[in-house]
């Protein structure tokens, strides 16, 4: 045989030999163990799946039967006791617990989402992700503010430290580490509820401007539209619009469709459509919120929050000129429509006209930015909530 073969082949073995003791070594010390945290979110989804799947051929249905109803919880527990998960430690020798929350997510879909502790490593949930971020709210800047009982919460004292169930979180200021992506899509976060579910604004619009509403108008005997958002199934063209929007059945401003991921976070929310005045001061959502529908996907933004938004002392009314300043919502720099028509004209509702709101004509067409409400179970992923480094969540498909 070839003097160099021979030498080669040597080398080859002694190789393979330093790497079987290398893992012969790296096994005592680990216990046999390859499971990443990661690797473990994995098996314990999949596991749940498996799960599920068995006891539908056994037609046993577990699954919630609609997007309202509570989340199945599934334990690791029983996963491990039925042989569906075997090993439930990290290399590292920690211990892992937990289980997994399923959804109905609409559509016939389900959100499997895991809740799972390793040792010192556990799931983060996003709006747990941005409370921290944000100190837990702050009187002064821009920032996360406190909203207790309607009112901000100005004294450093008097901030709950997220200790509160009734605390909305808000958004002010026009310097706010607020955005989101979902697949190619961003988003602004609003606010965040006294459960933790997120209300967000999509930061892109509609392609095409739309009219709030076209409909004959009586009372002006002109077709301006009527400005009643929806009531006993009649509906605005607006309501009709973001409607389109949330089944994917319109483009965006960048030709890309509302991303299909987003709908397996996206909740049921009321939708406050109650008229305001021009001279209407309060910011609480006292009088948006005297009419509310029940259950909706998609929305806009009512027009208190545009008004919460501005850290100008000055803003007391809609139609105030300085409610856009120190305003992140008149960063967008085009006209909008807000979800809160003029309770003076019934042919009126809000638009917000780049850096400030006003009453338009129903007819008037301008873009649409829609909302939506994001379940407390999204879990963090990466990001700080810039614009270079957005928020993101993770998906376990």
């Amino acid at each position: 045989m070839d003097k160099k073969l021979i030498k080669y082949a040597g080398i080859l073995v002694g190789a393979l030999l330093i790497i079987v003791v290398f893992l012969a070594i790296f096994n005592s010390l680990t216990g046999g163990k390859s499971n990443t945290f990661e690797r473990m979110e994995e098996k314990l989804v999949n596991a749940a799946k498996d799960y599920v799947s068995d006891k539908k051929k056994n037609n046993i249905d577990i699954l919630p039967d609609s997007p309202l109803a509570d989340p199945y919880y599934l334990s690791m527990n029983i996963l491990v006791n039925e042989d569906y998960i075997s090993d439930t430690e990290l290399k590292d020798g920690s211990t892992c617990v937990g289980g997994v929350n399923i959804y109905n997510a609409g559509g016939g879909n389900y959100d499997y989402i895991p809740e799972l502790s390793c040792g010192t490593m556990s799931l983060v949930k996003l709006s747990d992700k941005i409370l921290e971020d944000n100190d837990y709210g702050t009187v002064s800047g821009s920032g996360l503010y406190q909203r207790v009982n309607g009112k901000f919460v100005t004294n450093t004292q008097d901030l709950t430290g997220g200790s509160t169930d009734s605390v909305e979180y808000v958004f002010r200021g026009d310097e706010v580490n607020n955005f989101i992506k979902i697949d190619d899509n961003l988003w602004r976060v609003v606010a965040i509820d006294e459960n933790n579910n997120i209300l967000v604004i999509f930061n892109n619009v509609v392609q095409k401007p739309a009219a709030w509403d076209e409909k004959y108008n009586e009372e002006v005997t002109k077709y301006q539209g009527v400005n009643i958002y929806e009531q006993n199934g009649l509906e605005s063209n607006i309501y009709k619009v973001v409607q389109e929007f949330y089944k994917g059945n319109l483009t965006i401003f960048n030709r890309e469709k509302y991303s299909s991921k987003t709908k397996y976070l996206t909740i049921p929310m009321d939708l406050c459509t109650g008229k305001r005045s021009t001279k209407d001061t309060d910011t609480s959502g006292s009088i948006e919120c005297k009419t509310v529908i029940h259950d909706q996907y998609v929305g806009l933004l009512p027009a208190y929050y545009y008004m919460s938004a501005s850290l100008d002392t000055s803003c007391q009314n809609i139609i105030s000129k300085n409610c856009g300043n120190f305003n992140y919502l008149s960063q967008f720099n085009d006209y909008w429509w807000l979800l809160t028509a003029n309770s003076e004209n019934t042919n009126e509702a809000y638009v917000v006209a780049q850096k400030y709101a006003q009453p338009n004509n129903c007819s008037f067409k301008s873009s649409v930015r829609p909302t939506i409400k994001l379940g407390s179970r999204a879990v963090y992923k990466s990001g700080n909530g810039s614009k270079d480094e957005p928020y993101e969540i993770k998906f376990y498909g």
